[in-house]
């Protein structure tokens, strides 16, 4: 990505229904967490009752049970990106901010855009990612899994001379004797990963290249087609030249790709045609859509519309499936945080991807999962639907079977390796209170932690600490809401 403006088209499914917004106003405050319950430094949440969705009539009853010994795909982790905006994280910050974007987010996936051998004087400046990636380590108690993906080669490996594009045809490789350079792309990747490695970033995962299949109208970009023609290089060719420059490093990072920009239009079948699958650890993609309406997907027809295309990507392949990037573009500030919530749902239950990585960590102004207005911090909604996900699970664990006997009652459970900790996030897609009973089956807990956002214009309820309410067997969903619930034995 890189730029707030993009413009796609994407295949329209039949129309499901317009879907409601979402924000609570934090604007410049940093946020800091007080005792687990997702408060804001200088603003406490809003007092018990003020919401009042823990009192009156009983809703809806419903039920949703847990089956341990069903077994779906192994977690590698939840993630986002930092690629832009470096130099609004490093120096002096906020109190709080680093374990805001890192230990309390529960992140597990650190995405950097490749900056070895830029030209713009702004991104030259490597030591930054080194303080990021230092200052996250030492949150979170560990490394995070370090993700390099490259926007564009160096210029001088371009056909335009430059590493931005403008919708020009020519941003891509460039070609010397009538061939393009393949090989000159691979020792840019083998070099960029010693590079960083000498910074004490050694990635785990590499992306090639951004969106192949895109031309960005005033960011970087390089484009590749799935098969090489005359004017365009072969992704297949490309990743099997880095595969072979890998191979001579010391213990090299795992390739990922192709990272398309969506899943509509047979994106994803066509670059695997073209490439060689086996030279890959997953097979990632990103999820951006968009109608010939102009309004994104994610907004309308909603995130039901990608279902089709992601049960397609799921039967196509048997490597580990990673979403590496999604943002609510064009939100205006305050929209789709229940849509990412619902949307990562999606991509773990209906496609089973092992990771979900959000576009951008921080972003200028009202935008990301934690906006910087210049250096202070606005934690959004997208935020805490990543948080749901992301704060009580880690690598490793496996996704077990969960089922409801209502329809808009969506669920998925996690289970840890030594099988001690069950994470449940469930997710009310209608617009009726919901009271939902908990059966776990042979998963006997002995204690367990709730927390619940519920989603509403410009007020949302965010990460309301409701105790022992999953211990107990039922957790109160208003609609458009989402809970996590976390077990230990």
């Amino acid at each position: 990505m890189g730029t707030p403006l993009r413009e796609r088209t994407s295949f329209r499914l039949a129309s499901i229904g317009t879907l409601a917004l979402s924000f609570f106003a934090c604007v410049g405050q940093p946020w800091t967490p007080k005792g687990g319950e997702g408060q804001a430094a200088g603003m406490e949440l809003p007092p018990e009752g003020s919401f009042n969705y823990d009192k009156g009539e009983p809703g809806r009853a419903a039920t949703l049970s847990v089956d341990i010994a069903t077994r779906h795909q192994t977690l590698d982790g939840y993630g986002a990106a930092v690629a832009w905006y470096q130099d609004r994280i490093v120096g002096k910050t906020p109190d709080g901010l680093y374990e805001t974007l890192f230990s309390e987010l529960g992140l597990d996936i650190l995405r950097f855009r490749n900056r070895y051998t830029r030209l713009e004087d702004n991104d030259r400046d490597t030591k930054q990612e080194v303080e990021i990636f230092e200052r996250a380590t030492k949150v979170l108690g560990h490394k995070p899994l370090l993700l390099l993906s490259s926007w564009s080669p160096p210029a001088d490996l371009k056909a335009s001379g430059k590493e931005r594009c403008k919708s020009n045809d020519d941003c891509t490789l460039k070609k010397e004797k009538g061939k393009f350079v393949y090989e000159g792309f691979a020792k840019y990747w083998a070099d960029s990963v010693e590079y960083y490695r000498k910074l004490g970033l050694a990635a785990d995962f590499v992306s090639i290249q951004n969106e192949p299949d895109f031309i960005p109208p005033d960011w970087e970009g390089c484009k590749f087609v799935p098969e090489e023609t005359n004017e365009y290089p072969g992704y297949g060719r490309a990743l099997d030249a880095v595969y072979r420059a890998f191979k001579k490093l010391d213990q090299p990072p795992a390739l990922i790709g192709p990272e398309v920009l969506g899943i509509h239009y047979d994106r994803v079948p066509n670059f695997l045609a073209g490439m060689d699958s086996r030279q890959v650890y997953a097979v990632a993609h990103h999820i951006y859509e968009r109608g010939n309406d102009g309004v994104w997907d994610w907004r309308f027809p909603g995130p039901t519309s990608f279902y089709d295309e992601m049960l397609d990507v799921r039967a196509m392949t048997e490597k580990p499936l990673w979403q590496t990037e999604f943002g609510t573009d064009e939100d205006k500030g305050w929209d789709g945080g229940f849509e990412t919530a619902w949307l990562v749902h999606a991509s773990m239950v209906e496609e089973g991807t092992s990771a979900f990585v959000y576009w951008d960590l921080i972003w200028d102004g009202a935008r990301g999962l934690v906006g910087m207005l210049g250096r202070r911090p606005l934690v959004r909604d997208q935020y805490f639907s990543m948080r749901h996900f992301s704060r009580y699970t880690d690598p490793g664990y496996v996704r077990v079977h969960t089922s409801s006997n209502h329809g808009p009652l969506l669920s998925s459970g996690w289970l840890s390796p030594d099988g001690a900790k069950l994470t449940l996030v469930v997710l009310n897609t209608s617009e009726e209170m919901l009271d939902v009973s908990l059966d776990t089956g042979a998963f006997q807990a002995g204690s367990a932690e709730t927390f619940r956002t519920t989603y509403r214009p410009k007020e949302s309820d965010r990460w309301r600490a409701l105790g022992a309410a999953g211990h107990t067997g039922a957790v109160r969903l208003p609609g458009r809401s989402v809970a996590t619930i976390a077990f230990s034995r």
